[in-house]
C-alpha cells in the first residue's frame, strides 16, 4: 500500500503541463492636451460679487500650457460680452494681461479684440484697465510690428479724454511705445495729431490734474531710458514744478533735472531775477538742495539720494551745502557792526525817542519770501538734522559719494559725519561710521572728534563696535593724545566686552604700523619704562598688555629706533607673541631670531634631508616653493619606495613653511593636501602591488580610500582659484584610489561585495567621462594618463553581471597605477583658501550653560568668513558628548557682507538634547557643504569639510520640571 502511494505520488509530482506563448502586449501611449486648470461656470452665477470672486479664484490658478490659456480666454471674451457691471469687466481685462504672456498665445487675436472693444467702450474705469493692459502686453509684440502703431494711435485719440484716469494711462502708454517704436525723429502718430511724442508730453506737464502731470513727467524719463534724449528746453518746466502741490510731480521733476544735469551740465542757464548765469549742473545741484526741506518725506529722502551723483558740481555749490544761513523775520539775522552802520547813515526825521527808528525798512512781502528756498545753503546740513532715519541714512551716503571724489569737501564734511556718530538710531550710526571708514585715506583726524568717536566702542552692538575698529586702523590721527586716547578706549573695552578681544588686537596692530611716531613718543608710558628703576614684568595672560605689545611692535618694525628702548622681558615677549600671534605681531630687526635669513636656513636644512639644493638667491619661502614643484614633477617615473620617501619629506617641509610665513600659506596648504593624498595613494598602491603586505580582508583599503577622498573633497571645496589641470589630476587619483579598491574587492570579497563595488566604480567612471565632456573645448585641454585610458577605453567591459572580465580590466589597470604628476602644482600663486574666525561663543570651561532636558538653548555665534564664494553652503555644526551632530543652516538676514568675498555670520543656534549626567562640552564648529560630490560614488556619502577648529562650550542639562 506505501509503494502504490510513493508510485503515485511521484506521478503526480512529475507531471508537466506545457503552456503556449502568450502573445506581448503592447502599449500605447497617448498624450492628451491638457485641460484648464479651473473650470469656469460664470453664467451660472447670480451676482458680480460671485463672478468677482470666481475671477479671484481663477487668478491664483492661471493655465500656464497654450491650450488651457485659450480655453479660458475664449470663455472670459464669451462672459465680458454680456457683463454690465464695470468692476468685473475691469478683472477680466487684467487678466487678459496675464494670459497673453503663456508660451505660443495667439496675440494677435487679443489685440484684434481689445482694440476694437476700445472703441465702443463707455466706462472711464474699464477704459483705464484697457491701457494698462496694453502697456502691460506692449514687451511682447517687436517695435515695428503694425499692433504697436495702432496701440499708439489709440493712445493720441483718447489722450484728451475728460477722465483724468485715462489721460493719465495714455500718457504711460505713450512713453513706453514712444520707447520702444523707435519714433527718434519726431514724426507725427496720426492724421489727427500731427505733432511729435515730445511735444504731447509736454502738452500734458502742465494738465489741471497733478496724477496727469505726473503721469507725462514719469512718460518723459521713460522715454530717455529707451533712448530718446531729452531736450534742453524740458530743464526750465521741471525747475517750475518742483513748487507743485503734488508730491509724485515734484519726485519726477527732480529725477528729470538730475538727468539734465548729467546730459548738459556745462550749459548756462540764466538765474531768476538776476543777470548772472550758472552752469546747468550748479543750477540744477541747488534746486535739489531746495527740495531737501520738502514736507514730503518721500521727497527729501529722494533729494538726499540724488545730490551724490553729481560729481561735476563745482566746490562753492558743495561747500554751501554744509553753510547754514540763520533767519529771523523773514530777514538774514545782521552783524552788530551791520546794524550800527545802517544807523549812522540813516538821515530821515524821528521822534528822538530811538535813533533811525523812522528809517525806512526794505519793503518785504510774506508771500514772496520762502524761507526755505535758500538754494544750495545748509541742504547736507537740514539732511543730516531731519527727524527720518531715512533722510538721514541718504544724506550720509550723499556725503560720503562726493567727499570720496573731492579731499576738500572731505576735510569740511566730516565734522558732520563724526556728529551722526551720536544719532539715537543703530543704522545711522554704523552708516557714519562706514561712511567716515570710506573717505579716512583724506583725514586727519583731532583730538576732540577722537573722543567723540571713541564713545562707541561702549555700544552695546557688537557691529558697530566692529566697525568703529575698523575705521580706527585706517585713519591718521593728527597727535600722540589722540592715539593715547584710542588706546586707553581700546584698554577699557576688553574688560566690558571679553569676546572684541582678537578684534581689540587688529585694531592695534594697525594703529601701531600707522602711527610709528606717536607710539615712539608713547612707549615708555605704554610700557612703564623708567630712567633708572627696573619695573615689574607685565603679566602676559593680561589681554591690555598684549593689546600695548602689538601696538608697539607694529610700530617697531617701521620705526626701528625703539628697538633699543626695550627692556630684556619685552624682548622675550616679542619671541613668544611672535610664535603665539604670527599674524599680528611682524618681524623686528634685531628682535626675531626666525626671520627672512633664519627661513632660508631652515628651508636649506629641510631641503638637503632629501638630498636637493638651493641656489643662492633663493632666500624666500615662494622661491622655495617654486623649487619645490620643480622637483617633483618627474616624480611619476620613481620607484613607489623613494616616492614614499620624497613625499614625507615634502610633507613635512610644507606643514612647516605653511606656519612660518602668512603671505603663501594658502598656496602651500594646498600643495600640502595634495602631497598628503599623493602620498596616501603610493602607500596604497604598494600594499596592493605586493601580496605579502597585502591583508586578507578589504577594511584597511577602504579606510584608505575614504581618507583619499576625504583630502580630495577638502582641497575641492575649501580652495579657490584651483588650475583645470590641478583638478582634472585630483579626479583621477580618486579614480585610482577606487580601482585599487577594486582590485581588492575583486579578489577577496564576497559576491555581494563585488557586484557593489563593481556598480559603485562604473557610476564613477561614467561621472568622469561626464565631466571630461562637459569641459570647455572638450577634453583637448585634458590628457588622461595610461591608467584613466585604459579603463575609459573598457568602460563598456565593466558590468556587474561579468566580473571575469571586470577582473581582467582592472588587473590591467593595476599595471599602470602610477601616483599622480607633480607638475600639476604649478601656477598656485593665485590660490585662496576659506577660512572662519569665530568670535562668540568664547571657549569656557568653567561656567557651564544651563540646559533642561528636552527643552531649547540658545548660544549666540559670530564669526568672520573670508574666501567665501556662496553662503548658503556654509552650515553650523553642533556635536554633543554622545557624538550626535547637528547641522544649522544660517538665515539669510544673519549675513553681512564686509568686503567682496569677506562676510560677517551673526545668529543665534538653538540647541536641544536629553539629559545626560554631568556637564560636558559641546563642540560648535563652521563646515562647508563638500563640492566635486558628483565626480565620486554615490553609495559613499562625505562629511562636511571643516573650515574653523571648533569652540568647546561646557554645557550641563537638568531634569526638566
Amino acid at each position: 500500500m506505501a509503494a502504490k502511494l510513493k508510485k503515485r505520488a511521484l506521478a503526480e509530482f512529475s507531471h508537466v503541463v506545457t503552456e503556449e506563448p502568450q502573445p506581448v502586449k503592447k502599449l500605447r501611449l497617448i498624450q492628451r492636451s491638457a485641460a484648464p486648470v479651473v473650470s469656469l461656470n460664470l453664467n451660472s452665477t447670480s451676482s458680480a460679487q460671485e463672478v468677482l470672486f470666481l475671477l479671484i479664484k481663477l487668478e491664483e490658478n492661471l493655465p500656464t500650457e497654450k491650450d488651457g490659456a485659450e480655453q479660458v480666454y475664449a470663455q472670459l471674451v464669451e462672459h465680458l460680452n454680456g457683463e454690465r457691471t464695470s468692476i468685473v469687466r475691469c478683472k477680466i481685462i487684467a487678466l487678459f494681461s496675464r494670459l497673453v504672456l503663456v508660451t505660443g498665445f495667439n496675440t494677435h487675436l487679443f489685440a484684434e479684440d481689445l482694440l476694437k472693444r476700445l472703441e465702443s467702450e463707455n466706462s472711464q474705469k474699464v477704459k483705464t484697465q484697457m491701457f494698462t493692459t496694453l502697456k502691460d502686453v506692449s514687451h511682447v509684440f517687436s517695435g515695428s510690428s503694425a499692433y504697436v502703431k495702432r496701440f499708439m494711435r489709440a493712445a493720441f485719440k483718447h489722450v484728451g479724454h475728460r477722465s483724468h484716469s485715462v489721460r493719465s494711462t495714455c500718457l504711460q502708454l505713450i512713453g513706453c511705445l514712444g520707447a520702444c517704436e523707435q519714433q527718434h525723429q519726431d514724426t507725427p502718430a496720426s492724421p489727427d495729431w500731427p505733432v511729435s511724442v515730445a511735444e504731447v508730453l509736454t502738452r500734458y506737464i502742465s494738465d489741471s490734474d497733478p496724477r496727469v502731470r505726473c503721469s507725462a513727467f514719469e512718460a518723459m524719463l521713460t522715454l530717455h531710458d529707451g533712448g530718446k534724449t531729452l531736450s534742453f528746453s524740458a530743464y526750465t518746466r521741471a525747475c517750475s514744478a518742483l513748487t507743485d502741490d503734488y508730491e509724485g510731480v515734484r519726485l519726477a521733476a527732480m529725477q528729470q533735472i538730475w538727468v539734465l544735469c548729467h546730459l548738459y551740465p556745462e550749459y548756462h542757464v540764466q538765474v531768476a531775477n538776476s543777470d548772472e548765469e550758472l552752469r546747468l549742473v550748479d543750477d540744477g545741484f541747488a534746486k535739489i538742495c531746495n527740495m531737501v526741506t520738502d514736507i514730503s518725506i518721500q521727497v527729501r529722502v529722494k533729494a538726499a539720494q540724488l545730490l551724490g551723483s553729481l560729481q561735476q558740481v563745482g566746490p562753492r555749490f558743495l561747500e554751501q551745502t554744509l553753510d547754514k544761513k540763520l533767519m529771523s523775520m523773514l530777514r538774514r539775522k545782521r552783524s552788530a557792526h551791520e546794524r550800527a552802520r545802517e544807523h549812522f547813515s540813516a538821515g530821515e526825521w524821528s521822534t528822538g525817542q530811538k535813533w533811525a527808528d523812522d528809517a525806512p525798512k526794505e519793503g518785504v512781502n510774506p508771500d514772496t519770501v520762502n524761507l526755505l528756498s535758500i538754494g544750495a545753503c545748509g541742504a547736507f546740513v537740514h539732511g543730516l538734522e531731519d527727524e527720518f532715519l531715512e533722510v538721514r541714512n541718504a544724506t550720509l551716503d550723499s556725503l560720503c559719494e562726493l567727499a570720496s571724489n573731492s579731499p576738500s569737501f572731505s576735510d569740511l564734511c566730516h565734522d558732520s559725519i563724526i556728529d551722526m556718530f551720536n544719532d539715537e538710531i543703530e543704522s545711522v550710526r554704523l552708516n557714519a561710521i562706514n561712511s567716515l571708514r570710506k573717505i579716512s585715506h583724506n583725514l586727519c583726524l583731532r583730538e576732540d572728534q577722537v573722543d567723540i568717536i571713541l564713545g562707541v566702542l561702549k555700544d552695546f552692538s557688537d557691529v558697530s563696535r566692529e566697525a568703529l575698529r575698523n575705521m580706527l586702523g585706517l585713519v591718521r590721527l593728527e597727535t600722540k593724545a589722540a592715539l593715547n586716547s584710542c588706546v586707553m578706549a581700546l584698554i577699557d573695552n576688553l574688560p566690558r566686552y571679553p569676546q572684541d578681544k582678537t578684534s581689540v588686537w587688529r585694531c592695534a596692530q594697525k594703529l601701531g604700523a600707522g602711527h610709528p611716531s606717536h607710539t615712539l613718543a608713547l612707549t615708555p608710558d605704554l610700557l612703564c619704562l623708567h630712567p633708572y628703576l627696573d619695573t615689574p614684568e607685565a603679566d602676559m595672560d593680561d589681554p591690555a598688555y598684549i593689546t600695548v605689545l602689538v601696538l608697539v611692535f607694529n610700530a617697531a618694525s617701521v620705526s626701528p629706533s625703539m628697538v633699543p628702548l626695550f627692556p630684556e622681558h619685552t624682548r622675550r615677549h616679542y619671541q613668544y607673541l611672535r610664535s603665539s600671534l604670527p599674524d599680528l605681531v611682524p618681524v623686528i630687526q634685531g628682535l626675531d631670531t626666525v626671520g627672512e635669513a633664519d627661513l632660508d636656513k631652515l628651508l636649506t636644512k629641510q631641503v638637503s634631508k632629501i638630498g636637493w639644493s638651493k641656489t643662492g638667491s633663493e632666500t624666500s619661502g615662494a622661491r622655495f616653493l617654486e623649487d619645490l614643484t620643480r622637483r617633483l614633477a618627474g616624480l611619476e617615473s620613481l620607484p613607489l619606495a623613494t616616492n614614499v620617501s620624497i613625499l614625507e619629506a615634502a610633507v613635512r617641509d610644507l606643514e612647516q613653511i605653511k606656519y612660518l610665513d602668512s603671505k603663501i600659506s594658502a598656496p602651500v596648504d594646498c600643495m600640502c593636501v595634495y602631497l598628503q593624498s599623493q602620498l596616501l595613494m603610493t602607500k596604497l598602491l604598494i600594499r596592493v602591488t605586493n601580496p605579502s603586505q597585502c591583508v586578507a580582508d578589504s577594511e584597511s583599503v577602504v579606510s584608505s580610500v575614504d581618507k583619499i577622498l576625504e583630502l580630495t573633497t577638502r582641497l575641492q571645496t575649501v580652495f579657490l582659484g584651483l588650475t583645470g589641470s590641478l583638478l582634472w589630476s585630483v579626479r583621477q587619483l580618486e579614480l585610482k584610489a577606487l580601482t585599487a579598491q577594486m582590485v581588492v574587492a575583486l579578489g577577496r570579497g564576497s559576491l555581494a561585495e563585488k557586484v557593489r563595488t563593481c556598480e559603485t566604480f562604473r557610476h564613477a567612471l561614467a561621472l568622469l567621462v561626464r565631466s571630461l565632456e562637459s569641459e570647455p573645448g572638450g577634453s583637448g585641454g585634458l590628457s588622461p594618463d595610461p591608467c584613466t585610458r585604459h579603463l575609459l577605453t573598457n568602460l563598456d567591459r565593466i558590468d556587474s553581471s561579468q566580473l571575469q572580465g571586470t577582473h581582467a580590466v582592472v588587473q590591467g589597470a593595476l599595471a599602470l597605477l602610477r601616483p599622480g604628476p607633480g607638475g600639476a602644482l604649478s601656477h598656485l600663486a593665485g590660490v585662496r583658501r576659506v577660512g572662519a574666525t569665530l568670535l562668540q561663543p568664547v571657549e569656557n570651561l568653567e561656567t557651564p550653560i544651563k540646559m533642561a532636558a528636552g527643552l531649547t538653548a540658545g548660544i549666540r555665534v559670530l564669526a568672520n568668513v573670508d574666501n567665501l564664494v556662496d553662503v548658503r553652503s556654509l552650515r553650523i555644526q553642533v556635536k554633543y558628548p554622545d557624538q550626535q551632530s547637528q547641522l544649522v543652516k544660517p538665515p539669510a538676514q544673519a549675513w553681512s557682507r564686509l568686503s567682496g568675498l569677506r562676510h560677517q555670520l551673526d545668529t543665534e543656534v538653538v540647541m536641544s538634547h536629553s539629559l545626560w549626567s554631568e556637564s560636558c562640552a559641546v563642540e560648535i564648529s563652521l563646515v562647508l557643504e563638500p563640492c566635486g560630490q558628483h565626480l565620486r560614488p554615490s553609495a559613499k556619502k562625505q562629511d562636511m569639510v571643516e573650515i574653523a577648529p571648533p569652540v568647546k562650550v561646557l554645557v550641563s542639562t537638568k531634569p526638566h520640571k
